[in-house]
């Protein structure tokens, strides 16, 4: 086979890449849709699918601009006309799919009541799309659930189209042995193979068990001018982290806030009531990360979402962390206006008794699992 009967390199490259990204993301997309609300690994998995899927889009777009700019070898002349029609119609089709498919998913992410904030590849934040995230709630439910069923439609005819592409491949390759297969083999595949396979080995990063005796979570606020702090007495934290990759890691932290105390009565008795914290509703806060990133020295941010009252917000919470013989301890505060949140209503929503303004702070001892 000449140089002319096969692909370029750039387009089998792209091929490869797009292949191995939409294998990632079914396989990541099939696992999480099975698993429980309250395991940690969903979020990991979550974000890992809208990556592959951003990463699909990108790969397709390249893609086509090549395709468009370099012609294709061409068909043996022995092969039928309907069946070169039909291949060019899979051809454009997958085109179609490949677009549409992340495009339909950065929809239904972005219309979702709930706000869940897309890390690609637990670093970049991904913007949801405008018009959509600032529609009303009851809106967006109807647009999610449209938007999902749509993703999820299109997502099997993908892969159906897949399953006959690859039948198409075994039928040219074993049955007619002619040279349509070959044309995108490159001659370096198994080194292509080993690389990919080298390059998809998920790096794990260290699991962490935090010591509740030795760690506090709390919160600093002022009222009338005056400050004061409090704590929560309950909550739990799954960290999974690897300073030499922090990229990798991920976190989950839930927060009974039936548990706060601040040593004033009146308070503790106020904060889980509707106008506060409304715990009966809404028991618990959840804060969700999905990755993280070296600030240089001992400093760490991480980005994720925080949910209080059933509201979702994007923020990046800084911290410093040392750890000496498998046992590490991180600090930090994280800012935030109450009022995102809802926390604080009527005649305390505007800030003049008690500020807007909310620190949530916390000194964590973990040791590493072994």
């Amino acid at each position: 086979m000449t140089q002319t009967d096969r692909y370029d390199v750039v387009a089998m490259l792209l091929h490869w890449l797009t292949a191995l990204a939409v294998i990632g993301l079914l396989v990541v997309g099939n696992q999480m849709a099975d698993m429980p609300r309250t395991d940690p690994l969903k979020l990991v998995l979550f974000n890992m699918h809208k990556s592959l899927g951003v990463s699909v889009f990108v790969l397709t777009l390249l893609r086509l601009a090549w395709r468009l700019t370099h012609r294709p070898p061409p068909l043996p002349d022995t092969m039928p006309d309907w069946e070169k029609r039909v291949a060019h119609l899979t051809h454009w089709a997958f085109y179609g799919l490949l677009l549409g498919v992340p495009l339909l998913g950065w929809v239904m992410v972005s219309a979702a009541p709930r706000s869940v904030p897309t890390l690609l590849f637990g670093s970049a934040l991904l913007p949801h799309l405008p018009g959509l995230v600032d529609l009303d709630l009851e809106t967006k439910k109807d647009y999610k659930e449209l938007f999902e069923t749509a993703h999820a439609a299109a997502a099997y005819c993908m892969a159906g189209l897949i399953l006959l592409h690859v039948g198409a491949v075994l039928r040219h390759r074993f049955l007619l042995k002619d040279r349509v297969a070959s044309r995108m083999l490159p001659r370096f595949l198994p080194m292509l193979a080993l690389a990919a396979w080298v390059g998809a080995a998920p790096v794990a990063a260290a699991e962490w068990s935090v010591d509740s005796a030795a760690s506090s979570l709390g919160f600093i606020g002022s009222q009338s001018g005056k400050s004061f702090e409090g704590r929560f007495k309950n909550w739990q934290a799954d960290i999974a982290f690897d300073p030499a990759n922090p990229a990798a890691g991920h976190a989950r932290v839930v927060i009974d806030m039936t548990s706060a105390v601040t040593g004033d009565r009146q308070k503790d008795i106020s904060l889980p009531e509707s106008d506060w914290f409304d715990a009966k509703r809404t028991p618990q806060a959840i804060f969700a990360a999905t990755g993280f990133t070296a600030k240089g020295g001992n400093r760490f941010e991480a980005v994720g979402s925080l949910s209080i009252r059933g509201m979702t917000k994007t923020v990046t919470l800084p911290f410093s962390l040392e750890i000496v013989n498998d046992v590490a301890r991180a600090k930090g505060r994280l800012d935030l206006v109450r009022t995102d949140f809802g926390v604080g209503q009527g005649e305390w929503a505007d800030g003049t008794y008690v500020a807007l303004a909310v620190a949530v702070v916390f000194d964590l001892t973990a040791r590493k699992k072994s």
